[in-house]
């Protein structure tokens, strides 16, 4: 039996058992269906908590719906969602991993246009691998950044390494010992 997201059944002596179902609370439905952005994006959250299928199938609808009426946490949970499911593709379904990889190329970057922090710091790693975009280790060491200034702590952490061991741009010391000393006084508090 699988226990994947897509496909969980719970199997004993007396039958199969389909998970149940998530019941939705009125108020959030019409919010929803009303294009409030905010509670599409909470209908789709609370949908992905279910392991029925087409409960999951509701959660990215919903998600698509929010991050259209720009609600950019949307757009980077669909962004992150395709990578991870992209990369799982990648060797048993390339051209289907290629569809899943634009799709989060396009929300991630709608993301960062946004400057969210953790889109721009996934989008980096497009550019660093070479995934659907022409690989540039410059434009990855300028979204890196980019994401440090925007307060990610992780990518505080990659750009000190970056500077550290001169990747993509000049070994940098100075310029590592401030983005180590900015992430460790943010993990601090």
């Amino acid at each position: 039996l699988s226990h994947s997201k897509r496909s969980f059944k719970l199997q004993s002596g007396f039958g199969i058992f389909m998970p149940k179902r998530i019941t939705v609370p009125t108020e959030l439905a019409n919010r929803a269906l009303a294009g409030n952005a905010e509670a599409q994006f909470e209908l789709a959250d609370l949908y992905m908590q279910s392991e029925h299928d087409d409960d999951i199938t509701l959660a990215e609808e919903w998600a698509l719906k929010a991050a259209e009426n720009g609600q950019v946490e949307a757009m980077y949970w669909l962004g992150e969602g395709y990578t991870v499911y992209a990369k799982e593709l990648r060797e048993e379904d390339p051209e289907e991993s290629k569809t899943h990889f634009e799709l989060a190329y396009y929300w991630l970057s709608k993301a960062n246009i946004e400057k969210h922090p953790a889109a721009t710091l996934e989008l980096a790693g497009y550019y660093r691998r070479g995934d659907v975009v022409e690989k540039d280790e410059v434009k990855s060491v300028a979204l890196v950044k980019q994401a440090a200034e925007l307060g990610d702590v992780q990518a505080m952490r990659d750009l000190a390494f970056i500077y550290e061991n001169g990747m993509g741009t000049e070994l940098n010391e100075e310029q590592a010992d401030y983005w180590t000393k900015k992430a460790d006084l943010i993990e601090e508090k």
